[in-house]
């Protein structure tokens, strides 16, 4: 068992699994796994590098771990097991006509329950322990049945991405599924994936802490929190959960929203230096700034546009913002009608005369996998504003908003415009009335 002694003044402190490969190198976490898991965890020692060769944090990071791996080998003691293995377990019950509930709960299923135990029996001759012949999802299915059963941290994650059709590997839900995993990551490489009970308000406090120390900004810290508690929230109500308490229901994050850099709007010159890049230069690129520049939208919304999204021989020109199954808006107000002037106007008629498929902008549409290539056009429009001397593409959104506010358009009107209000002008004054406003604004920032 790796040990050092720590010296505080006349005092000698033990660290216990603290070792370094040198008097010089950084300390690792360093230790022994017991016999009766190291089969199934196919490894002796768990060893992490600490990265510090400072004892003091370093003895905090061990406090850490020490907590995680017991955890975990309790968990494959009793059947708890990793990431993974609850739907699994789950599904194995189901083949023989099981609930996914403990003994007592289960529907005068006697003989159902008589063959479970025997099967698994079978696979444990001789009187080995389960732990080392059964897999993951076996194990839990026991466990299941047993009552011993906990909810860990990942099954949160996992029913996620499976209630938001993320759980898949197709390229179409990868976006949700990089978010999802860098919201769960910090927690899971930090406190380690527990029963969910088991993390406590100083935990989360130790994962706002670490990331802090990262550089996060605290907008982010914020929004990775907020998945990791709605997954939990969202166990809760599954599994009708109503005694236990999400630990990430509440949590206080130092000067939040502080930290946050203004959005810079374009000035004047840019702006007209964008309008000249437009008028004299073809392709999907010069089309797709001068749509962004004179709607103020989304990037991501103006991709998934369809020929027939285009209504150009409407009496007032306007796109047609909706979910289709190539990419989603950002929020249910995403979804609007705007007016289209100035170059959104110029550039949308000579996107849709050029378009070959029945996507605008068909060069960032992957048809065989259902997506739209939002980084791949982020960084080619980005780059060409660059060499124009302007912001990124996110940037006109912002400068569309300020625009707005100094020709005096209502909040409400320029919240529709961008998709942000949830109250549609339409339902006020009826939708041709309702777009004539909205031209009308938009004509008043060019």
């Amino acid at each position: 068992m790796p040990v050092l002694i720590h010296q505080v003044g006349p005092l000698s402190v033990t660290i216990r699994y603290l070792w370094q490969k040198t008097p010089v190198s950084p300390f690792y976490y360093r230790r022994r796994i017991p016999t009766d898991v190291a089969r199934q965890l196919g490894k002796t020692m768990s060893v992490k590098a600490l990265k510090t060769r400072d004892k003091l944090l370093a003895a905090k990071q061990i406090t850490v771990l020490t907590r995680i791996d017991d955890d975990l080998w309790y968990r494959l003691r009793n059947g708890i097991t990793p990431e993974g293995s609850l739907e699994e377990a789950q599904a194995l019950l189901a083949r023989f006509d099981l609930e996914a509930k403990p003994i007592s709960q289960q529907r005068e299923n006697e003989i159902n329950i008589d063959h479970f135990f025997d099967t698994l029996s079978a696979k444990a001759p001789n009187d080995e322990h389960p732990i080392d012949v059964l897999a993951d999802h076996e194990l839990r299915a026991l466990a299941i049945l047993n009552d011993r059963d906990q909810f860990t941290l990942t099954d949160a994650k996992r029913l996620y991405l499976k209630k938001r059709n993320g759980i898949d590997k197709t390229a179409k839900n990868r976006k949700l599924r990089n978010v999802t995993n860098a919201a769960f990551a910090p927690v899971l490489e930090l406190l380690g994936d527990r029963e969910i009970t088991k993390y406590k308000r100083v935990d989360i406090s130790t994962v706002i802490e670490a990331g802090l120390a990262k550089g996060l900004k605290t907008a982010t810290l914020k929004r990775q929190l907020g998945i990791v508690r709605a997954a939990i929230n969202d166990l809760i109500r599954e599994y009708e959960l109503h005694s236990m308490h999400n630990p990430f229901k509440e949590f206080d994050i130092p000067n939040l929203l502080e930290d946050a850099n203004d959005r810079a709007s374009l000035d004047i010159q840019q702006i007209a230096s964008l309008r000249e890049f437009i008028s004299s230069t073809e392709g999907s690129t010069a089309d797709i700034i001068g749509m962004l520049l004179d709607t103020g939208s989304r990037l991501s919304d103006l991709l998934g546009l369809k020929i027939t999204d285009v209504q150009l021989d409407a009496d007032i020109p306007h796109i047609i913002f909706h979910k289709n199954s190539f990419r989603r808006l950002k929020t249910k107000a995403s979804v609007r009608k705007v007016p289209l002037v100035g170059a959104a106007l110029f550039c949308a008629k000579r996107a849709v005369a050029s378009a070959t498929t029945l996507f605008v902008f068909d060069r960032y549409v992957v048809v065989a996998e259902e997506r739209i290539r939002n980084e791949g056009a982020s960084a080619t429009v980005n780059k060409a504003l660059g060499r124009l001397g302007c912001l990124t593409c996110h940037c006109m959104r912002h400068t569309m908003r300020t625009r707005l506010r100094n020709a005096d358009v209502p909040a409400v009107r320029a919240e529709e415009l961008q998709g942000w209000s949830r109250v549609s002008i339409a339902d006020q004054y009826g939708e041709q009335t309702a777009l004539r406003n909205l031209q009308a604004d938009l004509l008043n920032t060019l």
